[in-house]
């Protein structure tokens, strides 16, 4: 055998090794961006909910004790925006649903929900083998005496 084609066969032992190395540092590098723009959509997003929970009383119950409901507007419901793959996605949806639905009771007059609920729609993305999710909050929107 000749020394190029040894110095050949070398290289083509290390090359998929290389490509997995490199592939792996991409990965990473990836993960750790998402990671920090989550982060940073979370903070958003929980700083908005605090503006909107000063304005909007949120609640699961279907009255707000010693408070009168002086006028029922009506149901609201509000779905996340993203589909959910994974823990982070799941938490960024929940608020963003939840914001949603705070926004619509104050476009429409309300500084109250009651009977909150909370459904998770779970189905089969279109050629894919992974099951994604939806958040979708719901109530009633009211106004409080």
């Amino acid at each position: 055998m000749s020394t190029a084609a040894v110095q050949t066969s070398n290289f083509m032992t290390w090359l998929p090794l290389a490509a997995m190395l490199l592939a792996a540092t991409i990965l990473i590098t990836w993960r750790r961006q998402n990671r920090r723009l989550d982060t940073h959509r979370l903070t958003q997003l929980d700083t908005a909910l605090a503006i909107i929970r000063e304005q909007v009383l949120l609640v699961s119950t279907d009255t707000v004790p010693q408070r009168k409901i002086v006028k029922t507007i009506g149901f609201l419901e509000s779905m996340s925006g993203i589909e959910v793959t994974s823990d982070s996605d799941y938490r960024i949806a929940e608020k963003e649903a939840l914001l949603g639905l705070g926004r619509q009771a104050l476009s429409v007059g309300a500084n109250a929900i009651v009977g909150l609920c909370k459904v998770h729609n779970h189905y089969d993305q279109a050629g894919s083998q992974w099951r994604v999710s939806r958040v979708t909050y719901s109530g009633t929107a009211i106004v409080l005496a």
